[in-house]
Order: structure tokens, then sequence, then C-alpha cells
């Protein structure tokens, strides 16, 4: 759990153990990109609402997959996994 700007991060067991697994220069992308999100940055960032979740959003980052819910006071990102493995 870390708060920034205002808003809070909370990140899945699974999810994170799969972000720490990977090198180290697409978790550098990676954290990019989920800063920019909780700064409210979308600019530039790949984010599709996923359905039928009215609160539920992909973020790409190269060939992986980011799935969260984005509330006003949080941000969780719930699974995170490779293009091919992720909607299973």
């Amino acid at each position: 759990m870390v708060a920034a700007m205002g808003r809070e991060l909370i990140i899945s067991k699974k999810a994170n153990a799969f972000i720490l697994s990977l090198p180290e220069s697409q978790r550098k992308k990676i954290k990019e990109a989920v800063t920019r999100l909780l700064a409210g940055d979308f600019e530039g960032l790949d984010i599709k609402k996923l359905q039928p979740h009215p609160h539920d959003f992909r973020l790409r980052v190269g060939g992986v997959r980011i799935l969260f819910a984005s509330e006003p006071e949080r941000l969780f990102i719930f699974k995170a996994g490779f293009r091919g493995d992720i909607y299973k």
C-alpha cells in the first residue's frame, strides 16, 4: 500500500509477485505508468475500460497488461500478466 497524490495504491499479492518477477527495465516502465495514473496524467497511456465492469480498466505497458479498479480515493491493481494470459 502506498499513498501518493492523495490516492492510495493497493496491489494484490499475485499482481505484485508478477511485477517483481519482470526484468528491471519492464518494472521501471510499469512504475512510471502507475505513478502517472496516481497523479491523474493519462495522456499517452494505453487505457481501456473492461466490459461490463464500469470501474475496471486495463493499462497496457508493452506486452504486459495491468488490470485495475479506479476510485477517487484509491487505485487497486488486482491482476497483472502478459497479453495472452491476463484475461483467462
